[in-house]
């Protein structure tokens, strides 16, 4: 169980919508988000999410265990650009990349452009962001945490195809696989809240140079030959990081190419 007193004091949050079981708190965070009847920040809760979303077609699932929440945030309101919302995902790896590793510092954390956070090669939590219907200026924010689930009894927090068993995908690992400790639920919650209220508030104060040089530092796909799928377009190159506006950069037969958005269809 939550500590929702804790909870609802933190610095970043404003407002706290809180649920036993929710099919996908990013739907819900939709929902909130096209109403003006609550304030901004929020975070949508859930103790279990059962039918979330990822990227594309595949769906979010969680086992007991696992950390499951959305946030609203309305980034026009609290000045930030508009070429600056596009980097929302980045800096929110970046920090649950940071706030976990302060869980588990032995292990090697390190952030997959442009979602994925993970440790010691297995992958312990994704971030989604999406903008709201009628609202294009607000964004919601899921992210997802392997924390007690672990991974090596067949559970998990991760995409999984429609159709398929509810079991942790390959190469997931929960932060209990990492280290044997039970870690109370609220207080990862609350590490990442804090470190996403740091560097969301550097991304407002335009001091995004500053976080892409700490995400480079972490960047899984450094050096690795990388496949991109970017619209309609696949791209082979070798990755040399992220450039000062958080897209992705290759060295490809044909030059150097830069993938503002997509997906990483597999890395060596």
């Amino acid at each position: 169980m939550f500590d929702l007193p804790r909870i609802t004091k933190s610095g970043l949050v404003r407002h706290v919508d809180y649920h036993q079981s929710l099919g996908s708190t990013s739907d819900r965070a939709l929902e909130l988000a096209a109403g003006d009847e609550l304030p901004l920040p929020l975070l949508v809760l859930a103790e279990r999410q059962t039918d979330g979303r990822g990227r594309g077609t595949n769906r979010w699932w969680s086992a007991d265990g696992a950390l499951t929440f959305s946030l609203v945030l309305d980034p026009a309101a609290q000045g930030l650009p508009a070429e600056g919302r596009a980097r929302v995902a980045l800096i929110a790896g970046l920090a649950v990349c940071e706030a976990l590793e302060a869980f588990v510092p032995r292990a090697e954390w390190r952030v997959k452009w442009p979602n994925d956070v993970f440790a010691n090669g297995g992958k312990v939590g994704g971030i989604l962001t999406e903008s709201a219907p009628g609202f294009g200026e607000r964004l919601i924010v899921g992210i997802g945490i392997n924390v007690n689930n672990s991974t090596a009894r067949g559970q998990g927090t991760g995409d999984r195809r429609q159709g398929t068993e509810n079991i942790a995908p390959a190469g997931a690992v929960a932060l209990v696989d990492l280290d044997p400790l039970p870690r109370e639920l609220t207080d990862v919650l609350l590490a990442v809240l804090d470190r996403f209220e740091l560097r969301w508030g550097e991304l407002l104060e335009g001091r995004f140079s500053e976080l892409a040089c700490a995400y480079r530092q972490r960047c899984l796909l450094t050096g690795k030959t990388v496949t991109v799928t970017s619209g309609e377009e696949r791209v082979v190159g070798r990755c040399r990081g992220i450039d000062g506006r958080g897209a992705l950069v290759l060295a490809t037969e044909r030059g150097h190419r830069t993938i503002i958005a997509g997906s990483i269809d597999a890395w060596e």
